[in-house]
């Protein structure tokens, strides 16, 4: 078993080049991924996180939320070959599994490998996903 997810997570960001929480917890976690932002805030990104991180959209301040990224990710993961690929929001502290009515703290590699293991067991998944904490009391 793999420790990493095999299909590409992209981090979507804006404005949090100081505090890209999901960001700093995937690099804790040895789980590779990239963080796409917009154009303008390339140095801002730059000064806290490796630039090989990094993904530049070819637009910016479109005023219609992370959907045009989100479409820009299918894209990019598409013409890299990916079946599929992770989107994350950018703040998420860490992720947890649920047993025996407790929360564990588990390593986002581990997680999304597990998450695709089980989407990969059926043929009429189209779409799947983790909940925010949140949401599972």
């Amino acid at each position: 078993m793999s420790n990493c997810p095999r299909y590409p997570v992209y981090v979507i960001s804006k404005g949090r080049a100081d505090c890209c929480l999901t960001a700093n917890f995937l690099l804790e976690d040895g789980c590779p991924f990239h963080i796409v932002i917009e154009p303008q805030e390339r140095s801002e990104y730059e000064k806290h996180y490796d630039p090989s991180l990094l993904l530049v959209l070819p637009f910016k301040n479109l005023g219609q939320g992370s959907i045009p990224a989100r479409n820009w990710v299918w894209a990019h993961s598409k013409a890299a070959g990916a079946e599929r690929h992770w989107i994350l929001d950018d703040n998420i502290r860490k992720m947890e599994r649920r047993y025996k009515g407790q929360r564990i703290r588990c390593e986002a590699g581990i997680a999304l490998h597990h998450c695709e293991e089980f989407v990969e067991r059926y043929s009429n998944i189209a779409i799947a996903g983790l909940n925010y904490s949140m949401f599972c009391p």
